[in-house]
């Protein structure tokens, strides 16, 4: 049970302004002219991108990038800073919201539902075990990408966060992440798919993180890790940082 929930919408120009006046502070001075690109999504690291045109005839846009924390910091020191009371001791929590950005704050909740993919039992009891000390509401399993695809496209299933496995028989963790973002029609194409994988491959990691994954993460892990990374796919950031 919820028991409150608030919500403060940021425009474009006051989503810019916030992100200005962060740079300022962690030294990226972003240019006072218009961006060509704004390029935000709060399940992936790097949430967003702000490219610049050219200063000089011939010259190369700039781009400037800020971490899903970044982006939380930005929004909570602009509130701050306009005296836009914040609650305290909440999860925070920051949403993509037309060509802007929205700060969620919540206290209680129904409890997060959970989705694990991986193609061997054991694992997925591991899994669990470690999901355990967040407490979830619910934990739905798939044995294999495909299988996991079918559970999704039919609303059987509408997880908060999805775990996969990178390496599985029928579809593996790639396959299933290119065909589930590609998937316009389903409402859970944008979900964030954290991937776990023993595979310490750094080009696998990087093939895996352009197919759309929100993060890619290395077994062995421990509850704590994953319960953050958890929360941070979600878009939850750690507030308090100057």
């Amino acid at each position: 049970m919820i028991l409150e929930r608030r919500v403060i919408v940021f425009p474009r120009a006051d989503f810019l302004d916030a992100i200005r006046r962060y740079g300022e502070r962690i030294g990226k001075m972003l240019p006072d002219t218009a961006p060509d690109l704004l390029s935000f999504d709060p399940a992936q690291d790097i949430a967003l991108t702000i490219r610049f045109p050219a200063v000089f005839a011939g010259g190369s846009a700039k781009d400037f990038i800020f971490s899903r924390d970044d982006v939380g910091q930005a929004l909570t020191l602009y509130c701050r800073e306009r005296k836009v009371p914040l609650p305290k001791n909440s999860a925070k929590q920051i949403e993509k919201f037309k060509d802007g950005a929205a700060l969620t704050m919540q206290i209680g909740g129904a409890g997060l539902h959970i989705m694990v993919i991986d193609d061997q039992e054991v694992m997925r009891n591991i899994i669990k075990k470690l999901l355990g000390k967040a407490n979830p509401a619910q934990i739905s399993e798939a044995n294999d990408g495909l299988t996991a695809l079918d559970m999704l496209r039919s609303g059987d299933v509408d997880p908060d966060v999805i775990i996969c496995d990178l390496h599985m028989e029928n579809m593996d963790g790639i396959e299933f992440l290119r065909t589930l973002r590609n998937e316009k029609g389903n409402l859970n194409s944008r979900k964030p798919v954290l991937i776990l994988t023993g595979d310490k491959s750094e080009q696998a990691h990087e093939i895996t993180r352009q197919v759309g994954a929100s993060k890619v993460l290395t077994k062995p892990i421990g509850a704590d890790d994953l319960i953050r990374q958890i929360n941070l796919v979600r878009g939850h950031f750690e507030a308090g940082r100057p």
